[in-house]
């Protein structure tokens, strides 16, 4: 091939390359993008440098959906939400040190905190979200007596109330609420009276009413219902004072009735007042030991000068403490 011809094959060459499509549709000479490199990724998900803190975002933008923004903090939404919606809040509360249960559980996260902004304060205490229906009467820890699941009931029982100046005990914890507390609907359960008498006044008058019963009245006996009586029946009952004189809480007489002895009548009482333990009453008849004894003459023919009298009987026979001879019953 001679020189001119090998010139003319070579332009022919170049001319077709320059006329070929170019990669990516461009018809200059300009190189096509790389797309093999990295794409760039936008500031908000940049990765950080291992051991740095990740980037704080601009909050202000709306998350989908058109929710309110948050007023400020990070950004790192994993913490509270997932991936099913932003609705669906995942928030663990057990670590803010108030934790979520029963009611609390259904309250939406701007009932408690204002315009969604978690960095302001929220107060703990009861009133600061529940109105106090009991006017202030009964102070501001409502879990003393409520919990988190109805308010309608309310745990105060038995336990609780010897907290109070009245403890529950026998069958005083048993009864309802309203029993003492009269005010119970209009919910201020302002303290009731403490006396017994103060619920009890009826049972004590009926004691002179009922010919089987020993009148209170009439005995002069207290009205504090604690001093013979415990708080799960009224009988038995108990007469402490009676004690010095003739033992009847233990021994060989423990649990014997008032008029299984006295069956002419008790001898006049005051409240408080020491008992004389005298054979001979004054106002009364003596103890009826012969009612339940009988005659127990065979057992004193050693004994002189044994009368078969009740007076007697007591002038040798004492069971209580305050005499020689309790146990054997011999003065």
């Amino acid at each position: 091939m001679t020189t001119i011809a090998l010139a003319v094959a070579c332009l022919q060459a170049l001319t077709l390359t320059a006329s070929a499509p170019k990669p990516g549709g461009m018809q200059t000479g300009v190189p096509a993008p790389d797309t093999s490199a990295p794409v760039p990724v936008p500031p908000l998900h940049v990765a950080p440098a291992p051991g740095a803190r990740p980037p704080v975002a601009d909050l202000s933008v709306r998350p989908p959906g058109g929710a309110a923004p948050h007023a400020g903090g990070e950004t790192r939404c994993a913490l509270c939400h997932s991936t099913a919606g932003w609705k669906q809040v995942t928030f663990s509360h057990d670590r803010t040190g108030f934790p979520l249960t029963g009611r609390h559980r259904a309250v939406t996260c701007a009932a408690c905190h204002r315009g969604s902004d978690f960095t302001r304060p929220v107060a703990r205490a009861c009133a600061a979200c529940h109105r106090d229906v009991h006017a202030q009467r009964l102070g501001q820890r409502c879990d003393r007596c409520h919990d988190t699941g109805s308010f309608k009931q309310a745990s105060f029982g038995a336990d609780a109330h010897r907290r109070t100046a009245f403890p529950l005990s026998g069958r005083h914890a048993t009864i309802p609420c309203e029993e003492c507390h009269g005010d119970r609907r209009d919910r201020t359960y302002a303290r009731p009276v403490v006396q017994c008498v103060g619920c009890h006044q009826k049972d004590y008058d009926r004691t002179a009413a009922d010919p089987r019963l020993l009148s209170h009245v009439t005995a002069g006996f207290s009205t504090d219902c604690r001093t013979c009586h415990g708080t799960w029946r009224f009988n038995p009952g108990a007469f402490p004072a009676h004690e010095t004189c003739f033992a009847i809480r233990s021994g060989r007489h423990a649990g014997i009735g008032c008029r299984d002895c006295h069956t002419g009548g008790l001898p006049p009482y005051a409240a408080g007042q020491v008992l004389t333990c005298s054979p001979t009453p004054v106002g009364a008849a003596p103890a009826d030991c012969m009612h339940c004894h009988g005659n127990p003459a065979a057992q004193h023919q050693a004994v002189a000068g044994y009368l078969p009298s009740n007076p007697r009987c007591y002038e040798c026979h004492r069971f209580s403490s305050t005499f020689p001879g309790a146990t054997g019953g011999l003065r």
